[in-house]
């Protein structure tokens, strides 16, 4: 299924992945898991990635996503939808096999607390992502769009998180999902910088915007974008990296303390959470590439 998947995402996406890393510790995590899990890793991660492709390619992304929201959950409560979209097909895969992991037999609790988690994270990330998609076009202040942020990259961490690590401790889980979500998603803001605006995707505050070049505002509206003259001050993508920066060294202090708190003869759980550090990581060594003075 994982080959199959990945098949159905966008090019772009694929090199990206192969470009920093990304595939070659997805893989390595992959061989960690086994059965359904392994299956829900798999569609969690590019089953709604393929979703997030989509959305991007439609006129009305709001009343794709409405129908996606549905389709997922009829098939969480064992509905058979038939249907020939690729993403709509890896949302019903997604809703039966989370479905087959809340009805795991005894004594397999964990699966159960990881079909029923992940089945209200993915329904919370698609509500944020309506929210996102509202405000296309806005330039909004910094407290509201750094809410956004970290919704979303909070909500995509925990549903990787909880199949990779199924928590023992919330106090611990919440935050160590909080700060590495926000943290890949800053420095993801800074690499996607000229596609998201293009798109009507506008990452920087209103109190930053000063520093874009080739836009045109008013009203605290993106009216017009000049891909020639599209640019983001270096001034600006220094101190957002750097904040990217310390946001990942909190999440890192957070997945060493919990990595400490493991059974310490699980080794495989050990390197799933090691390698999870890993793979987030690869957002900011992206991040760095194009913060350099001459990669915008």
């Amino acid at each position: 299924m994982g080959n199959q998947l990945e098949a159905g995402l966008t090019h772009e996406r694929s090199t990206e992945m192969d470009r920093y890393g990304r595939t070659q510790i997805y893989c390595k995590i992959q061989a960690l898991l086994e059965g359904k899990r392994r299956r829900a890793l798999d569609l969690v991660n590019h089953g709604i990635a393929m979703v997030d492709d989509v959305l991007d390619s439609k006129t009305d992304p709001l009343s794709h996503l409405k129908r996606i929201q549905e389709i997922f959950r009829q098939s969480f409560f064992g509905a058979t939808i038939e249907t020939s979209e690729p993403d709509e097909q890896a949302v019903v895969d997604l809703g039966h096999t989370l479905n087959e992991l809340t009805h795991s037999a005894f004594p397999n609790f964990t699966d159960n607390a990881i079909g029923r988690h992940t089945y209200l994270e993915v329904l919370n990330y698609w509500d944020a992502e309506q929210r996102n998609l509202r405000r296309r076009w806005q330039v909004l202040d910094r407290e509201t769009l750094d809410g956004i942020t970290s919704d979303i990259g909070s909500l995509v961490a925990s549903q990787m998180l909880f199949i990779l690590d199924p928590p023992r401790d919330p106090y611990e889980f919440i935050p160590l999902a909080k700060m590495y979500g926000l943290a890949v998603k800053l420095a993801d803001n800074l690499s996607d910088f000229r596609d998201d605006i293009q798109k009507g995707f506008v990452n920087i505050p209103k109190e930053d915007i000063h520093h874009v070049t080739g836009i045109y505002v008013e009203d605290d509206r993106l009216t017009r974008v000049d891909p020639d003259n599209l640019a983001l001050g270096l001034e600006y993508r220094g101190r957002e990296y750097q904040r990217a920066q310390r946001v990942f060294e909190v999440a890192d202090n957070l997945l060493l303390k919990a990595r400490l708190n493991r059974p310490i003869w699980d080794r495989r759980l050990d390197e799933r959470l090691h390698l999870f550090g890993e793979f987030c990581h690869t957002w900011l060594d992206q991040a760095k590439e194009l913060t350099l003075p001459q990669s915008l």
